[in-house]
């Protein structure tokens, strides 16, 4: 029996409203991924991941390797560029302490970037054939240890943020990027007090 015209505008209504509400979450798209590779792991036999790579000694680490060519290529904040201009439209500065509207975790800002700079299979995954989120400002947090186990960190676009007061952050990560906690905000120290020099 063919769709009516007004059964295939639900049903398109309907894949939106779980596009938008439960794949831009990142709990359930870990526990699927997590499913994915499971599920996979019986049935594709993985192959050697450091195969034809050059290792030039025993002090060599290929994971320092990956996340300096990450930071040279500047992704997620982590550019080494001097932002010495800072434009009106910005509406959080490095230190400050903000909570997810959606997913409500803490965190402390480490930085930010004016639009979304990050791999492009990063840039589909997070926000799919929406390119004017990708314009927006950014940021990448440092994640409160209370509201998420381990020490994580994350990129978020600025509308999904909120400003919160006196409320420090618990991190692994927070004395190796700040000075102290003033009460209202952190105070950023060496490498992010000279990326930042607005802020």
């Amino acid at each position: 029996m063919p769709l009516a015209h007004r059964e295939v505008l639900q049903l398109g209504l309907l894949f939106l409203h779980f596009r938008d509400n439960w794949l831009h979450t990142e709990p359930w798209k870990n526990r699927f991924v997590q499913l994915v590779s499971w599920v996979l792991k019986g049935f594709v036999r993985p192959s050697n991941p450091i195969e034809g790579v050059r290792v030039n000694g025993p002090e060599t680490s290929l994971a320092i390797e990956v996340l300096q060519y990450r930071e040279r290529a500047g992704f997620f904040g982590s550019s080494q560029e001097v932002r010495s201009e800072r434009p009106k439209h910005l509406r959080f500065r490095v230190g400050q302490v903000v909570r997810h509207r959606i997913e409500g975790f803490r965190a402390v800002i480490v930085g930010w970037d004016l639009h979304a700079k990050a791999p492009e299979s990063w840039l589909n995954l997070m926000y799919g054939e929406s390119r004017v989120l990708r314009f927006w400002p950014h940021y990448a947090l440092l994640i409160d240890r209370r509201d998420r186990k381990g020490s994580h960190q994350t990129y978020v676009v600025q509308e999904q943020l909120e400003l919160m007061k006196n409320t420090e952050v618990r991190h692994p990560d927070i004395g190796k990027k700040f000075a102290y906690f003033d009460g209202a905000q952190y105070i950023p120290h060496g490498k992010l007090k000279r990326l930042y020099p607005k802020d």
